[in-house]
């Protein structure tokens, strides 16, 4: 059975905190020194948990986070070292692109180049309330999303920091290290990107792209365990579809960072094991446990290899 995993990350000297300071706070540095790793150490940990392909991103916020002609440079570079990596390893490794969403227009052509000409699969996008103060579905975006439908490639949405006006409403009084992980890992980052997805759903984003694909990690970022309530609650009256039907319409979920059957099995319950896809959130997750997750699957073993590769052999077209 061969084992896809679509979240797995990288990043570049440029675009890396630095020490004590961002994701290395939390993390330290032997998760610095795996997230430069784009070689023999990353296949060895692949090779000793069976895990066939990653498809590698930047970690968040990446080139987001800047501004101008430094924002679309430094995303060309992160690319330009990835794609070095995938050419290296072609049957092992594929991109997603990181891209400078501060400049829509930018973003959308640096698109087109990573996925026609450096062969990326697709594109994360790390939430962009925190770097570019609005979501997707601000009309700034629809020169973006518009190329991901004409290139026919999926927009992976991925959390990102909170903006500091809302970090402050929400985490303060909390010691440093608390808040950081409740505004992020923990919880709220999860929160707003599932927000993010709903707001997709009722601005009308999936109207006016119809062929626009979503992929969400975290098992749907709490959405699926939520989806019958949001239908509930939810009323679109100028929608053609309920909020469920435009999620299962248009999103996959990732297991990523998830290594427990319960939310795993209710993603695959509530949306069908036809939108559920493997990931481990390489190297913020454990190879070895996401693959012992996959191997716990109570599930039929041809629906386990959907999960494990089928699936995302669709959704990117391999």
């Amino acid at each position: 059975m061969r084992i896809i995993a679509l979240e797995e990350h990288f990043w570049t000297p440029a675009l890396a905190p630095a020490p004590g300071t961002g994701t290395l706070a939390f993390w330290g540095p032997q998760t610095d020194h795996d997230l430069r790793d784009l070689g023999l150490k990353r296949l060895a940990d692949m090779d000793a948990c069976g895990i066939d392909f990653q498809v590698v991103s930047h970690v968040a916020p990446a080139a987001q986070g800047l501004a101008g002609e430094s924002a679309l440079a430094r995303a060309r570079e992160a690319n330009d070292m990835l794609a070095a990596a995938v050419r290296s390893h072609p049957d092992r490794f594929g991109g997603f692109a990181t891209l400078p969403t501060g400049d829509a227009s930018a973003a959308a052509d640096e698109l087109e180049r990573a996925c026609t000409e450096l062969g990326f699969l697709g594109a994360m996008v790390n939430s962009t309330l925190g770097s570019n103060d609005a979501f997707l579905d601000d009309t700034r975006f629809e020169v973006l999303l518009s190329r991901f439908e004409r290139l026919d490639v999926p927009l992976y949405l991925h959390p990102a920091p909170p903006p500091a006006a809302l970090r402050s409403v929400l985490y303060s009084g909390l010691p440093s290290a608390v808040a950081g992980r409740l505004a992020t890992g923990a919880w709220g980052w999860h929160a707003e990107a599932g927000l993010h997805v709903l707001r997709m759903i009722a601005t009308g984003v999936f109207d006016r792209h119809p062929r626009l694909r979503l992929i969400v990690g975290h098992c749907g970022e709490m959405l699926p365990f939520m989806l019958a309530r949001i239908d509930a609650m939810l009323p679109l009256p100028q929608a053609r579809l309920s909020p469920s039907e435009y999620f299962l319409r248009h999103v996959w979920v990732t297991t990523s960072g998830l290594f427990t059957l319960p939310p795993v099995m209710c993603a695959i319950e509530v949306l069908g094991v036809d939108r559920v896809m493997f990931s481990v959130d390489y190297p913020f997750g454990s190879n070895t446990e996401g693959r012992a997750l996959l191997d716990a699957l109570p599930l039929d073993p041809a629906d386990v290899a959907k999960i494990a590769s089928g699936n995302a052999e669709q959704v990117l077209h391999l």
